[in-house]
């Protein structure tokens, strides 16, 4: 019986033994799966953090690209290069986006709409300035009724009106604006640019060194700059009929012929002679007339006393300038001591070809008519 009992707890034993070691090999492999979970998820989390944090830096890479793409090119791609970097076609898809960028010429925009006033102080052009301007009418305050006004930027122009053109007289008042110019010289410059310019130009400057004068076209021109404390030009005032002590400054100075008007009338080189020398009839003296460097707007003049017995010339008024003036049918010289007008009468239906001429201004030949009998189409004997 004991050895029975023995057996039983052999038994026993050895099913309690083999539990044990079931429940021991039951543990061993739920802890290496919780260890294999375990590193598994370490792992997962180590790639994630990494493709997340090289997706980072592409993104990084990608926005850095991006802003290098959007920053404006300084300058132009050399030719030959397109596709020889990635960047280079987003550096040119901004470029054909912004083709202003690439185009647009650098240069001041008013310089473009500035007038020269010196291209208007004679034979009436200074008419010329308010639509060259687009000025507006106001008040004219130096001519009243007998004149008319026109403003602009803080540029006024005066003149009066009823008068022939080169008889007119006209006011240009410049308070600061920089639309207009005189021989390049402008608000802003310094009063020794336009000294040098100006005396270039012909002017004579007076002894305060602001204001300088001229005859043109018989015509006495004065201009006085505004000036502040450094010397720079504010502005000025310019007009053609200075009065009082200030137009005794004018006294010995040159006349200066300047800007015609195309001529409608076409003088011939040659010589227009006394219609009287060539009638039948025998004359003991008479004048004629000599054209040389006839122009689109002047002709050079010199007029002969002929003695008629021996046909002796002697010159009794030197060459000279006449130019074009006003509606451009007649030509006036302006002298120091005569000022003579030419005019064309059309008494041989020749016109615009100028076959006969007159002259006033000069005693010895008023009231005579000169012809030229050698004109093309015109001859006469």
């Amino acid at each position: 019986m004991r050895e029975g009992k023995r057996k039983k707890i052999s038994v026993w034993v050895m099913w309690c033994l083999i539990l044990s070691i079931c429940a021991c090999g039951l543990a061993g492999c739920s802890g290496k799966k919780e260890e294999e979970t375990t590193a598994s998820g370490e792992s997962k989390s180590e790639v994630s953090a990494e493709s997340k944090s090289v997706s980072e830096s592409a993104g990084d890479e990608d926005q850095s690209t991006a802003e290098t793409a959007q920053t404006p090119l300084e300058t132009e791609p050399v030719e030959g290069t397109e596709g020889a970097h990635t960047d280079s076609g987003s550096e040119k898809t901004d470029q054909e986006e912004d083709p202003q960028q690439q185009t647009e010429p650098d240069q001041d925009p008013a310089q473009e709409d500035t007038v020269s006033l010196e291209n208007y102080i004679v034979n009436g052009e200074w008419k010329k300035i308010k639509d060259a301007l687009n000025m507006r009418s106001v008040e004219s305050h130096q001519f009243g009724e007998f004149g008319e006004g026109y403003e602009i930027d803080g540029f006024y122009i005066n003149w009066s009106k009823d008068e022939p053109d080169e008889e007119g007289a006209f006011t240009m008042i410049n308070t600061g604006s920089t639309s207009v110019d005189i021989y390049g010289v402008k608000v802003g410059d310094g009063i020794g640019t336009a000294d040098s310019v100006f005396k270039e130009n012909g002017w004579t400057s007076l002894d305060d060194g602001r204001q300088y004068i001229v005859i043109f076209n018989g015509r006495d021109l004065a201009i006085d700059f505004d000036l502040d404390e450094n010397q720079t030009i504010t502005g000025w005032y310019l007009c053609n009929w200075p009065e009082g002590d200030f137009s005794e400054n004018f006294a010995g100075l040159e006349n200066q012929q300047v800007n015609g008007v195309p001529a409608k009338i076409n003088v011939y080189e040659g010589e227009y002679m006394d219609e009287q020398a060539r009638t039948w009839q025998p004359v003991t003296e008479y004048y004629t007339v000599i054209v040389e460097n006839v122009t689109e707007d002047s002709f050079d003049f010199t007029i002969y006393y002929v003695n008629g017995s021996d046909e002796n010339r002697e010159v009794v008024f030197r060459t000279h300038t006449a130019i074009f003036e006003g509606d451009g049918t007649y030509a006036r010289y302006h002298g120091q001591e005569y000022n003579l007008t030419f005019t064309f009468p059309d008494g041989r239906n020749s016109y615009p070809d100028a076959v006969e001429m007159q002259i006033d201004g000069y005693e010895p030949v008023e009231g005579l008519t000169f012809n030229n009998n050698s004109i093309p189409g015109h001859e006469f004997g």
